[in-house]
């Protein structure tokens, strides 16, 4: 079976952390709107080995000229084998025209929206020259079945843009409840075979009992389903998404070691 690397989010308090041998991951994983004097201090911390770049909402909008040329020369700095960016089908103002009407968005809604985002994908992908991996959303505030976070969606999506899978635990559980669906019948429904690389941090759940992505510490519960989830897929990369009280990331990376490398 193929080695699965730890990555951890570049933040100030994993930097305060370095120190510590047992907090240092295999990888380290920047967002890419960082600035540059952070993306030189993490780069620095393992000069051998590449630095993940993630793009967040990075497809939501057609990329210029300018922004394709610096993403190019981040790429080619950092070392990155990919670049990651959330699935962003929907313009807000096609969800704001629906909503108005009363109704829940579907496909039909996208229309010429659909082709733009593809053409946005081979764009990145050119632009930068590296592969470009899809991530799952969580779902849109006030919509119970959005859509975008539709299995069906996801691989159809996947499979029509030939991209690879980043697969967030989070963000699938908050869909998951959004659906109505346990957390594994949900993920039994993505395209597990496409995964390279996945996202790990805690929903909160909120009193009127919806889910929402908080990049909260992970609990026994994530571990086990993401234990359950590596008996049915192989990522390369395994990415833990928390940044704040140092103690907590400490605790988390050392279980995620063992949880990962066996």
């Amino acid at each position: 079976m193929p080695t699965i690397k730890l990555a951890v989010i570049a933040s100030a308090t994993l930097a305060e952390l370095w120190p510590e041998e047992a907090v240092r991951p295999d990888l380290l994983e920047a967002n890419t709107w960082i600035p540059p004097e952070e993306i030189r201090l993490f780069r620095g911390f393992f000069p051998e080995r590449p630095l993940l770049l993630h793009g967040g909402n990075l497809l939501g909008s057609p990329l210029t000229v300018a922004q394709g040329s610096e993403l190019r020369a981040l790429v080619e700095h950092t070392g990155t084998p990919w670049l990651s960016a959330h699935t962003s089908l929907w313009p807000w103002q096609v969800l704001q025209e629906v909503r108005q009407r009363g109704r829940q968005p579907t496909a039909l809604d996208l229309g010429e929206h659909l082709e733009q985002f593809f053409t946005r994908v081979r764009s990145l992908r050119e632009a930068t020259g590296v592969p470009v991996l899809l991530e799952n959303v969580p779902g849109l505030p006030g919509l119970e079945r959005d859509p975008e976070s539709d299995p069906e969606t996801i691989a159809a999506v996947l499979e029509a843009t030939g991209c690879s899978f980043l697969l967030d635990l989070s963000y699938a559980q908050t869909a998951a409840n959004n659906w109505g669906y346990d957390p594994r019948a949900y993920l039994e429904q993505l395209p597990l075979s496409r995964v390279v690389e996945l996202h790990l941090s805690a929903p909160r759940r909120l009193e009127d009992g919806r889910l929402v992505d908080a990049h909260e510490p992970l609990r026994e519960t994530d571990y086990l389903l993401l234990d359950w989830l590596l008996q049915r897929t192989t990522p390369q990369v395994v990415t833990l998404e928390y940044s704040r009280e140092p103690r907590a990331l400490l605790e988390q990376v050392v279980r995620l070691k063992e949880e990962v490398r066996g």
